[in-house]
C-alpha cells in the first residue's frame, strides 16, 4: 500500500525526484537599440568620422530568472557599457521592481567594434577628435539606449512564464590567441597558434512546459572583431550567431555574452561573410547540444547571487612633472596626459587603484556563473577553471562595466598592448601590479565556495589548446574558395593550370639589404626569420636567385615561391616592383585575395593564391610567369622586389623554402575542387 500511494505521489508531481525538472518563472525578450542617425563607433583608434550606415541591426536581449527573487542579465550590442550607465539602469529598474538586488543584476556588453560609442567608455578615443555635434549624437544616442534597457528590463521581468532550465557546454574554435611573442616578449597582433584559447561554449537553455524553447543564453571567449575597422553599425559574429539561432529555434530569444577572450580574437576575420560563418557555427553547436540529453543537464536548485569589490593596484602613479612633459606628444599620448593633468586639478591626486565590482550567479552547487568586468584575458579562464570544477563553471567578462583590459601577471610579464597601451586608451594611469591575477582569483574563489574546488578527479578540460595550425589553415583555405567571386575564381583555375607547370623559384638570397621578422608561413605557421622589405623608402629591396630551370616544354616558364604580403591598413603608396634579370618589370601592391598582375609588354605576369589570411596580411604561394622566347636557355634567374613608395609598413616577403612547386600542387589536389 506504501509503494502505490509512493508512486502515486510521484505520478502526480508531489514528490521530488532525481528524474523530475525544477519549474522557474523565466522572462526573455529583445529590443531594437539601432542608432538612428550617424554616430562615433567605439573600438578602433583609427576612426576619425561618424558611421557610414548600417550592415546589421543591434539588439539589447534580456533574460530573468526568479520572481520572489528575480536575477536579470541584460545583453548589449556594444563594445562597452560603462559603470555609469549600469548602475543607472538598474536603479531605474529597481524603481518599479525593489526586490530586485544589485548582485542580481548584470549588463554584459557583446564587445562588437561596430556599435555607438558611450560616453565614458574608453574616452582617450575621441577626446579631442569628436566635434561638438558628434558629441551630441553621442550623449542622445546614450539617453536612448539607457531607455532601452529600463523598457526592456522591467518588460523581461513582467513577462515571466514557468519554464525549465538545462545547461551543457561544446566547443567551437574560431578563436584565436592574437598576441604574437618572440621569444616571451609581445611583438604584435596576429594569430599565435600555441597560445592559450578558451574554446568552450557553455549554454543554457530555458523552455516552456510544453518543451519549445524560450530563451538560449550562449558564451564564447572570443573579441568581436571579424569587421576590423569597417564604419558601419552591426553586432558582428554576435549578432550573426543570435539571428541564427533564432531562426533554428523559432519563437526563442537568444542571448551572446563573451567570456575571457581579451587576448583571442576571430580567426580568420575581415568581411561580413565571415563574421556570418562564424556565428553560424556558435549555432550549428547549439543545435548538436540542444538534441543531446547527455549533453544538457537539468538545473533543480535555486539561484542566488553574491558579489564583491576589490581593489586592483596599478603599478605607479607618476607626479605632476611626468605628465606636463608627456602632455605636449601629440595624439593619444598627449591626450591621456592633458587627462590625467584634469585629474590632478581636480582631485589633487591620481587613483592608485581601480575598484573592481566581481559578482556570482549559482544553482546551488549544480552550476556557477562568474561576471567579471572589463577585457579580461583567457588566462583567468584557464586558472579560474582548474582551480575549480570546470565541469560547472561559465565565466563571463565585460559584465557590468569596461573599465580597462584585465591582464594576467603571465601578460604583464609578457608586455604589449594589453598590458600597456590600452590603458591609454582607457584614460589609466599605469599598467597594473601584478598582484592583480592573485587578488581575483582569489575573491572568486571565495565567492564560489569549496563546493565548487576542482577534486581533480574531472577529466581536465580540452579547450584550452587550438587544434594544429596547418589542418584549421587548410581548413579555412577550403572556405575561402567555396565564396571565392567570378574574377577570383577565374585567377585560381589559371593557377591550377600553371601549377602543373611551376618549378622552384627559390633557392638563396643574395645580399642582406633588407629586413627580418618571424611571421607566418602559407599554412599559418611561425617559421625561422623571413626575409621581407617595406614601403618604407623608395628603393628598399630584397633580392634572391633560383634553381636552373628545366628547359623541357614548349610553354612558358613558370617560377613558384612561397611567401607573404601585408599591413592592409597602413597608407597606400606606389606599390612595389618585381624585376627578373634587371631587365623584364612588372608592379604589384599587398592583397589578402586572389591576384593578377602583368606588365605593359605581356611577357611577364604574376599569381598571387593567398592561403592564410588574417584581417591585416596573408600568406600564400606566387606563380611567376615569363614567356619563353624572353629568356636564355639554362639559367639562373634573379629576381628582385623593390619599394617603390616611401612613409608605409606594407611589407612582401619570402619563405626560404625550395619546395614551394610541390606543395602548391599538393594543396591544390587535395583542397581545390
Amino acid at each position: 500500500m506504501q509503494k502505490f500511494i509512493l508512486s502515486l505521489l510521484v505520478s502526480v508531481g508531489l514528490v521530488h525526484t532525481s528524474f523530475a525538472q525544477e519549474i522557474y518563472r523565466v522572462g526573455a525578450g529583445k529590443i531594437d537599440i539601432t542608432p538612428t542617425e550617424p554616430v562615433i563607433l567605439a573600438g578602433y583608434g583609427g576612426r576619425t568620422v561618424p558611421s557610414e550606415g548600417v550592415d546589421t541591426k543591434i539588439w539589447a536581449r534580456a533574460i530573468s530568472i526568479g520572481q520572489k527573487q528575480p536575477h536579470l542579465m541584460i545583453a548589449v550590442d556594444n563594445c562597452g557599457v560603462p559603470a555609469t550607465m549600469t548602475e543607472q539602469v538598474f536603479a531605474r529598474i529597481q524603481d518599479e521592481q525593489a526586490n530586485l538586488k544589485r548582485s542580481a543584476f548584470v549588463i554584459c556588453s557583446t564587445h562588437t567594434h561596430t556599435a555607438p560609442s558611450l560616453p565614458g567608455y574608453a574616452p582617450v578615443i575621441w577626446l579631442e577628435r569628436a566635434g561638438a555635434s558628434e558629441l551630441a549624437a553621442a550623449r542622445r544616442y546614450a539617453t536612448f539606449l539607457e531607455d532601452k534597457l529600463v523598457e526592456l528590463g522591467l518588460q523581461v521581468l513582467d513577462r515571466q512564464a514557468d519554464a525549465t532550465l538545462r545547461w551543457g557546454q561544446g566547443r567551437v574554435a574560431f578563436g584565436g590567441n592574437r598576441r604574437v611573442l618572440d621569444q616571451g616578449s609581445w611583438r604584435g597582433f596576429g594569430f599565435q597558434h600555441d597560445g592559450r584559447v578558451d574554446h568552450s561554449l557553455p549554454v543554457l537553455m530555458a523552455s516552456q512546459t510544453d518543451g519549445k524553447p524560450m530563451a538560449i543564453w550562449t558564451n564564447y571567449a572570443c573579441h568581436c572583431t571579424t569587421l576590423g575597422a569597417r564604419n558601419f553599425v552591426g553586432g558582428d559574429w554576435v549578432g550573426f550567431a543570435n539571428d541564427e539561432i533564432e531562426r533554428r529555434f523559432p519563437g526563442a530569444v537568444s542571448l551572446t555574452t563573451i567570456g575571457c577572450g581579451a587576448d583571442v580574437g576571430p580567426q580568420p576575420s575581415g568581411s561580413l561573410e565571415i563574421a556570418q560563418r562564424h556565428g553560424a557555427s556558435i549555432a550549428q553547436e547549439v543545435q548538436r547540444l540542444s538534441t543531446s540529453h547527455e549533453s544538457m543537464r537539468p538545473l533543480t536548485a535555486s539561484l542566488r547571487s553574491s558579489e564583491a569589490i576589490v581593489d586592483l593596484p596599478y603599478a605607479t602613479t607618476h607626479d605632476r612633472d611626468y605628465w606636463s612633459d608627456r602632455a605636449q606628444l601629440s595624439g593619444f599620448n598627449g591626450v591621456h596626459a592633458r587627462q590625467m593633468l584634469e585629474q590632478l586639478d581636480k582631485n589633487g591626486k591620481i587613483d592608485d587603484h581601480l575598484r573592481y565590482r566581481i559578482g556570482t550567479w549559482q544553482f546551488g552547487d549544480e552550476l556557477a556563473l562568474v561576471f567579471m568586468p572589463g577585457e579580461v584575458c583567457v588566462d583567468y579562464a584557464v586558472r579560474l577553471k582548474h582551480e575549480n570544477d570546470w565541469q560547472r563553471l561559465w565565466i563571463n567578462a565585460w559584465a557590468n562595466d569596461v573599465p580597462c583590459y584585465i591582464p594576467s601577471r603571465k601578460v604583464l610579464l609578457e608586455g604589449g598592448y594589453e598590458a600597456d597601451f590600452s590603458m591609454i586608451y582607457y584614460n589609466r594611469p599605469s599598467r597594473f601590479a601584478e598582484s592583480v591575477e592573485d587578488l581575483i582569483v582569489a575573491t572568486i574563489n571565495r565567492l564560489l565556495g569549496s563546493e565548487f574546488r576542482s577534486t581533480h578527479r574531472a577529466t581536465p578540460p580540452d579547450v584550452f589548446a587550438h587544434p594544429g595550425p596547418a589542418q584549421i589553415t587548410l581548413q579555412r583555405f577550403e572556405e575561402f574558395v567555396a565564396a571565392y567571386n567570378d574574377r577570383q575564381r577565374e585567377i585560381l583555375k589559371r593557377i591550377k593550370s600553371l601549377a602543373t607547370l611551376a618549378q622552384h623559384g627559390f633557392d638563396s638570397v643574395q645580399y642582406r639589404d633588407y629586413d627580418e621578422l618571424t611571421w607566418y608561413d602559407y599554412l599559418g605557421r611561425m617559421r625561422q626569420p623571413r626575409p621581407l622589405v617595406r614601403q618604407e623608402a623608395v628603393g628598399k629591396r630584397l633580392r634572391w636567385n633560383t634553381r636552373r630551370w628545366d628547359q623541357r616544354g614548349n610553354g612558358p616558364l613558370v617560377l613558384s615561391f612561397s611567401g607573404g604580403l601585408g599591413w592592409r591598413s597602413q597608407p597606400e603608396t606606389a606599390g612595389f616592383e618585381l624585376t627578373v634579370n634587371d631587365k623584364q618589370k612588372l608592379t604589384f601592391d599587398i592583397t589578402r585575395e586572389p591576384d593578377h598582375w602583368k606588365n605593359e609588354s605581356g611577357d611577364m605576369e604574376l599569381f598571387y593564391l593567398p592561403i592564410w589570411q588574417s584581417n591585416e596580411d596573408s600568406a600564400g604561394f606566387f606563380l611567376l610567369v615569363i614567356q619563353r622566347e624572353v629568356v636564355r636557355d639554362d639559367q639562373l634567374f634573379d629576381l628582385e622586389v623593390k619599394s617603390l613608395g616611401a612613409g608605409s609598413q606594407r611589407w612582401f616577403a619570402i619563405d626560404k623554402m625550395k619546395d614551394s612547386a610541390e606543395s602548391l600542387r599538393q594543396i591544390l589536389n587535395d583542397h581545390v575542387q
